[in-house]
């Protein structure tokens, strides 16, 4: 097997395994879990400057988005009431260290990524919410169409911001 096959396929189980891991066992267990895995996708990875800007991104694009929806009053944390707890951050992470790889394939195409993301956003946070302690503050036929279209820019802002930064030079 390949090691790129591999890393996608590692990357791959990384991220699922890590969602549920944050979203069901909260901040200790998500911060201990990412770590691991951090560790074993830089050991694994032959892009290591480009993952790093691009988790560094992620977080940084993922707390805003969450403290505009924190800040508007679309979604309270019971553990955080004013900042995302860092199981969020720790999902946020884990996407960063998707976007090279297993992702690759949509996060090149800025219109896939916008759509995909407008779609699997609010999907993703309707589960999480479902699963974990967070709870919604405001009706879900306000929330909804926020995050979408919050996750239609995510992406794509990303990429913009990633392919900016040097000396990062993407696949």
């Amino acid at each position: 097997m390949k090691r790129s096959l591999v890393l996608t396929a590692t990357n791959i189980f990384l991220f699922q395994v890590g969602w549920l891991v944050c979203i069901l066992c909260g901040s200790q267990w998500a911060l201990l879990y990412t770590a691991g895995a951090l560790c074993l996708h830089f050991f694994l990875s032959t892009q290591r400057l480009g993952d790093l800007v691009a988790v560094m991104l992620c977080v940084a694009i993922g707390l805003a988005h969450d403290l505009i929806l924190i800040r508007t009053g679309q979604i309270n944390f019971v553990e955080s009431p004013l900042w995302p707890p860092l199981w969020l951050v720790c999902l946020w992470i884990l996407m960063g260290i998707t976007l090279n790889h297993s992702l690759l394939w949509v996060y090149e195409r800025p219109y896939w990524a916008a759509a995909l993301g407008a779609i699997s956003g609010p999907l993703s946070y309707l589960a999480g919410v479902k699963l974990s302690s967070a709870q919604w503050s405001s009706p879900l036929t306000e929330v909804v169409p926020i995050i979408a279209f919050l996750w239609l820019l995510v992406l794509p802002l990303h990429r913009f911001l990633s392919v900016r930064i040097k000396p990062y030079v993407p696949h």
